[in-house]
């Protein structure tokens, strides 16, 4: 599928070379699938483990497709992509992607490149309807109730749309997601092309999806091949009350250069980041609520390695990409199994090695057995003694 002189056969010189300018030479296996049949126009759903380059899976041959109609086609002038997310972070995340994309591009007939735009619930709608009506941007990522607001308000016309984009496809189809999403779709010209991904799509998500895309190609990549080969996954008991106790005395014995910790509630976030903070260890939270400037702060922070630990929710850190992340901890384990993917999949990206380190009590590890066997994974139990991560059979 490869060009002798570009990416993959189907992309243009132009993105290749962008691609080069990131070090990305070759296609990573879901982009192999995925991306013939987006350049087909083909409506299409797709799972693959996060950090497996999907984003760049459906933008590249969208933008191709976008570039080879040129300013004349009948939809220039109009929002012609649509990316919609459940998060700011994985919206703005791909705002930034189309603008590296699309950097230096030259249209005949159109001086000023393709325009992208981000449209969130967080940022200023007042902007947000003057850059729609002043630069007719052709790229909107967006997440679904700032988008319903534009539409209701008349300010947003996605009549000539060519392609709908619904990312992180389980959030958005989930319970509190779901009629939003449902509705958003109801006003999208039914020609455009329907593409769907995430890192798992139940039997629950992808019913849902099918009620909204029709007729749809289904594709995945090799399972749980990164969770099982590139990420180390470990497991600490701990009563609930040691919990903090026993991450803090990890942090300290396996020093990690950068970690994200999963907590569910915000007050538990609170907790863990004073009490990590008492004791030396540079730590922010974020989770779903807090303010837009604070949570930025954080983030930015984090990706920096200014603070080492990040203390986060699973709504707060969907979406994020942030480089290097070498561990994560989870304080207790969900039932769900995918829950654990998305937790995981923080780490381990672009064929990096990472540590899934689950700290819980007896309950919690009896829901990691049940993961495990699940996922095919080997969890190896550890214990903290004198400094230092150990195996249980080292005291045998």
């Amino acid at each position: 599928m490869q060009n002798s002189g570009g990416f993959i056969e189907g992309i243009g010189g132009f993105l290749s070379e962008r691609l080069l300018q990131k070090n990305i030479q070759t296609p990573t296996a879901i982009q192999k699938i995925v991306i013939p049949h987006i350049l087909d126009k083909k409506n299409i759903m797709f799972r693959s483990e996060t950090g497996t380059g999907k984003t760049f899976a459906y933008l590249l041959p969208v933008l191709q497709n976008i570039i080879s109609a040129g300013a004349t086609a009948p939809g220039a002038g109009h929002c012609r992509v649509l990316v919609v997310t459940p998060t700011l972070e994985l919206c703005s995340q791909i705002k930034k992607e189309v603008d590296f994309l699309l950097k230096n591009l030259e249209i005949e007939g159109c001086p000023v490149g393709i325009k992208s735009l981000l449209a969130s619930g967080a940022g200023n709608i007042d902007r947000q309807i003057e850059s729609i009506r002043k630069d007719k941007p052709a790229v909107i990522s967006a997440n679904t109730g700032r988008l319903l607001q534009l539409v209701n308000m008349n300010k947003l016309k996605l009549h000539r749309l060519e392609y709908i984009v619904l990312d992180e496809a389980d959030r958005l189809t989930a319970d509190e997601l779901w009629e939003e999403t449902r509705e958003l779709l109801k006003c999208v010209n039914p020609d455009a092309v329907k593409i769907a991904c995430s890192a798992t799509l139940s039997e629950k998500v992808r019913s849902r999806l099918d009620s909204i895309l029709g007729e749809t190609l289904v594709c995945e990549s090799d399972e749980q091949e990164i969770l099982r080969n590139n990420i180390l996954h470990w497991a600490l008991w701990a009563e609930d009350r040691d919990k903090i106790n026993v991450l803090r005395s990890f942090l300290s014995a396996a020093r990690p250069k950068k970690t994200l910790v999963f907590s569910e509630r915000a007050a538990s976030i609170q907790e863990i980041v004073a009490k990590l903070n008492h004791h030396k260890y540079g730590a922010l939270g974020i989770y779903s609520g807090m303010g837009k400037k604070e949570r930025k702060n954080a983030l930015d922070k984090f990706r920096a390695g200014i603070i080492p630990v990040l203390v986060s929710s699973d709504l707060a850190a969907r979406g994020l990409d942030i480089e290097n992340i070498t561990h994560i901890v989870t304080m207790g384990i969900s039932e769900d199994s995918e829950v654990y993917i998305h937790r995981a999949g923080r780490t381990a990206r672009a064929g990096k090695k990472g540590v899934m380190v689950s700290i819980g009590n007896e309950k919690d590890l009896r829901r990691l057995r049940g993961i495990e066997k699940k996922l095919s994974l080997v969890v190896y139990p550890k214990i903290l003694y004198n400094g230092k991560i150990c195996s249980p059979d080292e005291f045998d």
